[in-house]
């Protein structure tokens, strides 16, 4: 019974917190500063108390935490259709997430992949960005460096796998909302229209994330590649 109730107490601090940290997402106007080149975006912070669950508890327990986030998150700070696309945003990252956490260099390795090839596809429908679009080509150059140092990072052992699996997760939400978005609108040029900036954002994000949630990992004196968690 102490067990169960330790786990109920958990469940609700960890859902707490992540509704604060989606309520701090809201705040920064990163969409604004991205020049209304990907609308909607978001640091994804609530991202790191996904990864807790990922990787310190069951997968039902993720599962449940991811709902609740979503349902919640979405009657208090936006709409049915909000919560349809972060739905399917949450369900394939946390999917994504579950499958490569044993093996994140993989992930790691996919989003380099995946980036690229978007700030490629940018490029190609504008060869001469400027202004805000080329800050965005930038940025995702610069996740793709991340994504990379990442992968390099994992295999040689310098760095844990969070990171890895924080860049897939936090590009399968985006790549999750916009397969719902169009389906829901119709309008199946998102894909190649507003699918590549959210992709090499993700990996931005996504490293930013994984870097936030392997300091807060160590700080606790929690190693996430053993059973349980157990300290170093």
């Amino acid at each position: 019974m102490h067990t169960v109730t330790q786990k109920v107490a958990r469940f609700g601090l960890l859902t707490a917190l992540a509704l604060v940290l989606g309520l701090l997402d809201r705040a920064i106007p990163l969409t604004a500063l991205l020049g209304g080149a990907a609308p909607g975006i978001k640091l994804g912070l609530a991202n790191t108390v996904l990864l807790y669950a990922v990787y310190l508890m069951d997968w039902q327990s993720a599962v449940f935490l991811m709902l609740a986030k979503v349902v919640l998150s979405g009657f208090l700070f936006g709409s049915l259709t909000a919560i349809l696309y972060s739905l399917s945003g949450g369900v394939l990252s946390l999917l994504i997430m579950l499958a490569i956490r044993k093996k994140p260099d993989r992930g790691a390795l996919a989003a380099f992949i995946l980036a690229a090839a978007a700030d490629a596809v940018l490029l190609a429908q504008n060869p001469h960005p400027r202004g805000q679009r080329l800050w965005t080509v930038i940025l995702i150059a610069a996740a793709c460096i991340a994504c990379l140092a990442a992968w390099i990072g994992i295999r040689k052992g310098k760095i844990r796998g969070v990171p890895g699996t924080s860049i897939a997760g936090a590009m399968a939400h985006n790549i999750g909302q916009v397969l719902a978005a169009s389906a829901v609108l119709r309008t199946p040029q998102l894909m190649t229209t507003y699918l590549p900036v959210l992709i090499g954002v993700g990996a931005a994000v996504g490293s930013l994330t994984g870097i936030v949630a392997e300091r807060v990992f160590r700080a606790l004196h929690i190693n996430p590649e053993k059973p349980g968690g157990r300290k170093k």
